[in-house]
């Protein structure tokens, strides 16, 4: 490779990592808002840490390089980049344009101590487990399987820790080619992932009597309803619901929520359907598919932001989960507010506000 040439592919990758102005990724051409990966893809290009071409294309399955891994890493983790230690890697001098970043992920114990970094290679979907699990400290029990994951896989463990965290799901066969080469789509999708997990309770506190602005579209009419604990049957904690003004009782609220899974129902049909049932923790991107079997068949719901802020009964809540849900079957955009410890604040259908917490008061 001439000098020449070698300037310019150094100039290529630098205006990819390189922030210059605020872009989203629904203004790239070949990443639409229909996208199941624009939502975190837009987290990183907001925060600076990647960005597209200047023809406007992000090339989401062109492969994610060493070198832009490092980079991305270096700016997500806020790494030092200055008095580094020299890794001594044979194909990254320190002119290298990306010594530093590499320099920082080595010295942080996310890549290892080899004669050669490799900064132009591929990430397998094994390494990208490996690098992220260290990257995050990300911890996880055996308890995923994958078809082609086993103890003898090179990164068995990290892959089982990102699954357990949610940041992957695999393959509808199963499978999580763990050899296949990463797309810079994916790695973005699983970086900003793991930036974002939250371990947000999403339930109600018992301790406490909610009272909430209730709007009921069918009827067109508004309420203000008390929640008020009752039991737990077993599976759910169920509360009891009223009209605050008539004392007139509404269907019971079946809330079900361990670590690693929330639900929410009414108690007229809780034995078939959960209105709202989601995978623990949260982080950010679309964490139930339309084309996922179970309760939530036709339904896609996204984790908007896990620290958002909204405004409810005149409260400013901070770190809020903001999730949003469509339908194939309807054009009504449902949006949850979740607070950590406090559970749902504010529910909309498209612009309408449907829920609204107005006050808590001590049971």
């Amino acid at each position: 490779m001439n000098k020449i040439t070698k300037i310019l592919c150094v100039a290529v990758l630098s205006v990819w990592i390189l922030q210059i102005q605020p872009v989203y990724a629904a203004s790239f051409k070949d990443v639409t808002s229909e996208n199941v990966l624009a939502t975190e893809i837009d987290y990183l290009v907001e925060r600076g840490i990647i960005k597209g071409y200047p023809n406007g294309m992000f090339k989401p399955n062109d492969y994610v390089t060493k070198a832009q891994v490092a980079v991305m890493l270096t700016r997500a983790l806020g790494l030092k980049t200055t008095n580094v230690k020299n890794p001594k890697y044979l194909d990254v001098p320190t002119t290298h344009i990306y010594f530093k970043e590499i320099a920082a992920t080595q010295n942080a114990g996310i890549f290892d101590a080899t004669k050669k970094f490799k900064p132009d290679g591929t990430l397998s979907r094994g390494e990208m487990a490996i690098v992220l699990q260290r990257a995050f400290k990300l911890k996880g029990s055996n308890s995923y399987q994958f078809t082609d994951v086993t103890e003898k896989t090179i990164g068995y463990k990290e892959i089982l820790a990102i699954a357990n965290n949610n940041i992957t799901r695999g393959y509808q066969d199963g499978s999580f080619k763990p050899n296949l080469p990463l797309t810079r789509a994916h790695f973005s999708a699983f970086m900003a992932r793991a930036l974002t997990l939250s371990k947000v309770n999403l339930l109600k506190d018992p301790a406490y009597v909610y009272t909430y602005a209730f709007y009921s579209p069918d009827k067109d009419m508004r309420y203000t309803l008390n929640y008020q604990y009752s039991h737990n049957d077993n599976k759910n904690d169920v509360w009891t619901v009223t009209n605050r003004s008539t004392q007139e009782p509404f269907n019971d609220e079946l809330l079900y929520g361990d670590n690693t899974v929330y639900g929410q129902a009414i108690a007229a049909d809780f034995s078939t359907h959960y209105d709202l049932f989601i995978e623990l923790p949260l982080r950010i991107g679309v964490i139930v598919h339309e084309d996922d079997d179970g309760p939530v068949n036709g339904n896609r719901i996204t984790v908007k932001t896990t620290d958002g802020t909204v405004r409810a009964g005149g409260v400013n809540y901070k770190n809020v989960a903001i999730l949003e849900e469509t339908f194939i079957y309807s054009d009504v955009v449902k949006t949850y507010y979740f607070v950590d410890g406090i559970g749902l604040v504010k529910e909309l259908h498209d612009e309408e506000v449907i829920y609204e917490l107005l006050k808590r008061s001590k049971n």
